[in-house]
């Protein structure tokens, strides 16, 4: 779909959840990440055999550093696990920062 056309989806999707979401609307943008050179996409698809052995890595404070996203979740393509991970990450960094863990 062009950009315009993946907004105007966007917005019948909304309307059958929201009936005055349209009416609210003021502007849009629309981004495939499926077509930008090294992303290939828009969401970590992990197998079993790469979980196994990364994920434990990716989740994993080093020093300052943590990762979140719906990649470090194991629900991927999800927002809501987005969400969750960096909730996650926040209270692990939070407790490392105050010694607890």
């Amino acid at each position: 779909m062009t950009p315009e056309k993946r907004i105007q989806r966007a917005l019948d999707q909304g309307t059958a959840i929201h009936p005055q979401y349209r009416k609210e609307f003021s502007n849009g943008v629309s981004f495939a990440w499926s077509r930008v050179p090294w992303t290939l996409g828009c969401c970590s698809m992990w197998t079993e055999e790469a979980r196994k052995t990364h994920y434990k890595t990716l989740c994993a404070v080093d020093n300052r550093l943590v990762l979140a996203g719906e990649h470090a979740s194991y629900v991927g393509c999800w927002q809501e696990e987005a969400i969750l991970s960096a909730l996650d990450a926040v209270t692990r960094l939070h407790k490392r920062a105050l010694g607890a863990a």
